[in-house]
């Protein structure tokens, strides 16, 4: 079920005992073999897959997203990423979440698939609760990747750089292969080999800490069957999560 499809007149029925799912993402670049909407795509797939599972309402997509920074997304060297300020966000997704709570979400789950998002949501989040806005509802806010642990990537792809790196890499390369193929260009797919440091910001940034192309690590290995079997790794335990 979709939010954008109710009418004024079926919301509080349709909100009523399920969860209201929210995918955040960004516009952010991906490297010279994905597009701009990576996060996003992969935010509102997840939440689709989940809300099916659990019989939940699927919100619209919010697109825009925090900066990309250097070790993390590529930054500024690469154009065409548009953010929104740290400022401008958090009032963004307080007004947001507070709007679906007015509308009778008393589950309400924020899925984030851009890393850079992360601490701000939940500091929006936090937020709200201070300030008495959530009432009585129940709130879920996390990245999809924090249901995946570090050995359940190198089961399935053999080596696994850290969540900061996996930028344009194979998490996102091969979950794009699977359910957008169409929107990926292997041909021009490229590996970044030397490491990217996390949590470490220097101005100027060294190229190396930006990644190859906006790659910030390896990704010509990645198959769509990768793809697959993350994505049913995710989708069952965020089911899981929400069941419990």
């Amino acid at each position: 079920m979709k939010y954008a499809d109710l009418t004024w007149k079926e919301v509080g029925e349709a909100l009523a005992n399920r969860w209201l799912i929210l995918p955040i993402g960004s516009v952010e670049q991906h490297g010279p073999h994905l597009p701009f909407a990576v996060d996003a795509s992969l935010a509102e797939l997840f939440s689709t897959k989940v809300a099916e599972r659990v019989e939940g309402v699927v919100a619209p997509t919010l697109w825009y997203g925090a900066r990309s920074l250097p070790n993390s997304g590529g930054g500024h060297r690469y154009p065409g990423t548009v953010h929104l300020s740290g400022e401008v966000l958090l009032r963004v997704y307080r007004e947001i979440i507070t709007g679906f709570v007015r509308a009778g979400a008393g589950k309400l789950l924020l899925l984030n698939g851009h890393w850079e998002n992360e601490g701000l949501l939940l500091e929006a989040v936090d937020g709200c609760r201070e300030a008495g806005l959530l009432g009585g509802a129940d709130v879920v806010a996390l990245s999809w990747w924090s249901v995946v642990e570090a050995r359940d990537m190198t089961d399935i792809f053999t080596e696994f750089p850290g969540w900061h790196a996996e930028h344009a890499g194979q998490a996102e390369t091969a979950l794009m292969l699977a359910f957008y193929g169409d929107r990926v260009h292997m041909d021009r797919a490229v590996d970044h080999r030397e490491r990217v440091p996390a949590g470490i910001y220097r101005h100027p940034t060294p190229e190396t800490w930006s990644g190859t192309d906006g790659v910030l690590s390896p990704t010509t290995h990645t198959t769509a069957e990768h793809g697959e079997r993350l994505a049913s790794l995710v989708v069952d335990r965020l089911a899981s999560l929400l069941e419990r």
